[in-house]
């Protein structure tokens, strides 16, 4: 990939120093030393100057997660497997981009504050657990200080937007494999006193699909308006849409069921074309149709709510999250005034509730209290302190004239409601998927808004 013209030179200072490293370790150690210095100082550039391994990274996601099973070893009670190497690895890049003199998008300093404040979190209460999440997050939020660089260019945007899409056609076509039953579900649920297969790709949740799509469907609305009529790119992104619907409906996720076609009607609905918001209305219609009697019983936990028939002594209320919820919770409180402020440093709760529950494991089922469960007040405020920000830039240039920026602006809104609305019954801060892409359209939409004459998007 070329490099975008919105890059400066890195840092001139950093570079002066590692070349005078690199005359220093010639006079004293020779040119081994120097060979080895030299290719860091080689890498280092190329990082600092390359949109590549962003650009790769973000696209080929959907098949990083595909290799979930591989395990090379377990350190603490942790896998080593290729999604962590390559997290470890994106946290290398990003940090290296960031201190070698990247432009750095607007409130960034916000978000190294919510690092802060997490790794802080984490080293005053140290476990593997909580070192495992934080490199999660680590790894996603960081990509809020190199994708704006690397995606503000139209056409690499554009790029971009048709790859993922494609790539992610693959778990996709798996998923309907899975319904056919060529391939065997990785997940398996209880319903109607029968266990049933979720579709998921082949990844360990159907939550992944759901978290993909959360992102890809608003990228391919927005490809979809500026695509051809008539044209190949049509033809794929029907059968892309094909595909996710399908793929949606078969993981059975219900707040995924709302999540994705809400984001539909908000996309549709902030182009004010009012008549295509029934699109998404029929498919639910359709769907309730198709599967009436499991609909009903997914969504069974909700109506016992509304009708007051909800036994909260069972423990088994909203299907168990209302007692994980409360379990968390009464965690947290237990802490003190210290623990309120920064958390327990992870997203595992151990608390008594008569009559209730004892134990709780490490699935909140709700990402804001998960977030103040590890992070304490000060990282939920900060987290949402910065989807305020995203939400308010994408409104920004959702209004904007020129149809690049006022995309992005839709991409970002769409997809932060998507995510708000799945965060209150999964974490996906802590799923690396659910984060990568929210940081980076933030960084492109921040981009955006800065130095505009210089950068290089069409108008």
């Amino acid at each position: 990939m070329s490099t975008s013209p919105i890059m400066i030179r890195p840092w001139s200072r950093g570079f002066a120093l590692l070349e005078w490293l690199l005359d220093a370790a010639a006079t004293t150690l020779g040119a081994t030393v120097v060979a080895i210095l030299g290719c860091a100082l080689a890498f280092a550039n190329w990082v600092a100057w390359s949109d590549t391994w962003v650009f790769f990274f973000l696209a080929a996601k959907p098949l990083i997660d595909l290799t979930w099973r591989l395990e090379f070893m377990e350190i603490v009670h942790q896998r080593v497997n290729p999604q962590a190497i390559v997290a470890l690895f994106v946290v290398l890049l990003n940090g290296m981009a960031l201190t070698l003199g990247r432009r750095k998008p607007q409130h960034y300093r916000r978000v190294l504050l919510l690092l802060s404040i997490a790794t802080f979190s984490v080293a005053v209460t140290p476990t593997a657990w909580g070192v495992n999440e934080l490199i999660r997050l680590f790894a996603g939020v960081s990509f809020f200080f190199s994708a704006g660089p690397a995606l503000i260019d139209k056409r690499r945007f554009d790029s971009f937007s048709i790859l993922f899409l494609a790539i992610l056609c693959i778990p996709l076509f798996l998923s309907l494999l899975q319904v056919a039953g060529v391939l065997p579900f990785e997940y398996w649920d209880w319903l109607d006193n029968q266990e049933v297969g979720r579709a998921s790709g082949t990844y360990q949740h159907p939550l992944e699909v759901v978290f993909f799509l959360a992102y890809a469907v608003p990228l391919g609305l927005y490809r979809w308006e500026n695509s051809t009529k008539g044209g190949a790119e049509r033809a794929f992104l029907l059968a892309f849409f094909l595909l996710a619907f399908s793929g949606l409906v078969f993981t059975f996720h219900r707040t995924g069921w709302i999540a994705i076609p809400t984001e539909v009607a908000i996309w549709f609905g902030l182009r004010r074309q009012m008549k295509r918001i029934l699109l998404p209305a029929v498919a639910l219609v359709l769907l309730a149709a198709s599967f009436g009697d499991w609909v009903s019983l997914l969504y069974r936990p909700a109506t016992e709510i509304v009708q007051g028939e909800v036994d909260f002594e069972s423990g088994n209320f909203l299907r168990g999250r209302g007692a994980n919820w409360m379990i968390f919770l009464v965690s947290y409180a237990n802490g003190g005034p210290m623990r309120w402020v920064v958390g327990r440093g992870g997203s595992v709760a151990d608390a008594s509730i008569g009559g209730i529950v004892e134990f709780s494991e490490n699935e909140p089922h709700n990402d804001f209290i998960r977030i103040l469960h590890a992070y304490g007040l000060a990282g939920l405020f900060l987290y949402l302190g910065i989807l305020l920000l995203f939400l308010r830039r994408g409104l920004q240039l959702r209004s904007s004239r020129c149809p690049f920026e006022s995309g992005v602006g839709r991409i970002l809104v769409c997809s932060l409601v998507g995510v708000f609305l799945l965060s209150v019954t999964a974490e996906p801060m802590r799923y690396p998927t659910a984060i990568w892409y929210l940081f980076a359209f933030g960084s492109v939409a921040m981009f955006l808004n800065q130095d505009q004459k210089a950068a290089p998007h069409a108008r």
